[in-house]
């Protein structure tokens, strides 16, 4: 949002903050039932748990003495969510760096969630009093311009969940230089990931003339037969013209009938939840 927008308050992490790696470890459903949590008895209590906390004790943060995140207890309960604790990464022991030695999964939502090393699990009815879960993360309203403008609202807006569907061009890039071939068709290539838990990415287009036209890619890995959280890798060949400031846009759309719809996103102060679909942008073709 910063770059092709206007400021926000964030860090810039372009189209790089995105993994796709096997977890292995056990269900945190399992794990609450075994700790005596009974989810019939949860779910009709006067005040019934609403919430279950991943905190992280290990040191303190920018702002606040530890870290924490906390997700739904209905979406925790569901086997189908695969909340998992995490011990291995990609049939390994978990490294360091990544959380070791258990960390919290919780695919198709934003990372802030999946809290690394990790000390404690709690179920309350309340949400995470981590800085991160109650004043960051979130989608403010457009009349939040500033810090001061946006302090009312940090209250009043829900805290970020489920990841919106988005598309990547990872070739060619923006600001590059390329050769358009005798065929006058570029290759383009990147990635695709669906929208929370209503994958997969089923169909992902690409247009080199600023959306006049649109030409189906490839799903090289993935597709229908994929999983729901898995990204899809994808390649077409498309139509571009001799020039300068060219443009590339990508669109994505899922099982769960998610399509990206606006060349760029509405703007928001903290400058997440970005999903345009105009991908590359003052690219030079020769």
């Amino acid at each position: 949002m910063r770059t092709r927008i206007k400021e926000v308050i964030g860090i810039d992490w372009f189209d790089g903050a995105v993994m796709n790696c096997v977890w292995e470890g056990p269900r945190v459903r399992d794990i609450l039932l075994a700790a005596g949590v009974d989810e019939c008895r949860a779910l009709h209590d006067h005040v019934p748990p609403k919430h279950v906390h991943f905190a992280s004790y290990g040191g303190k943060t920018q702002q606040d003495e530890w870290y924490g995140g906390s997700v739904p207890f209905s979406r925790v309960m569901r086997a189908d969510m695969d909340v998992i604790l995490a011990v291995k990464m990609n049939g390994a022991p978990l490294p360091a760096r990544y959380g070791f030695p258990v960390r919290a999964i919780v695919p198709g939502v934003l990372g802030a969630r999946s809290v690394k090393w990790l000390d404690r699990v709690t179920v309350s009815d309340k949400e995470s009093p981590c800085f991160y879960q109650q004043r960051d993360y979130k989608v403010l309203p457009a009349e939040a311009v500033d810090a001061e403008t946006a302090d009312k609202y940090w209250a009043q807006c829900p805290s970020m969940l489920d990841m919106p569907i988005n598309s990547c061009v990872a070739w060619p890039t923006s600001d590059s230089t390329i050769s358009l071939p005798a065929s006058g068709l570029i290759d383009v290539r990147g990635y695709a990931v669906p929208q929370g838990c209503q994958g997969p990415v089923v169909r992902v287009q690409v247009s080199g003339d600023a959306g006049k036209t649109w030409t189906d890619a490839c799903l090289e890995c993935g597709g229908k037969d994929a999983s729901k959280w898995t990204w899809v890798l994808w390649n077409a060949k498309i139509q571009m013209e001799r020039g300068e400031g060219r443009k590339i846009f990508a669109k994505a759309s899922d099982a769960g009938g998610n399509q990206q719809i606006h060349e760029r996103s509405p703007w928001n102060l903290r400058g997440v939840a970005y999903n345009g679909y105009e991908a590359v942008f003052n690219l030079t073709i020769v």
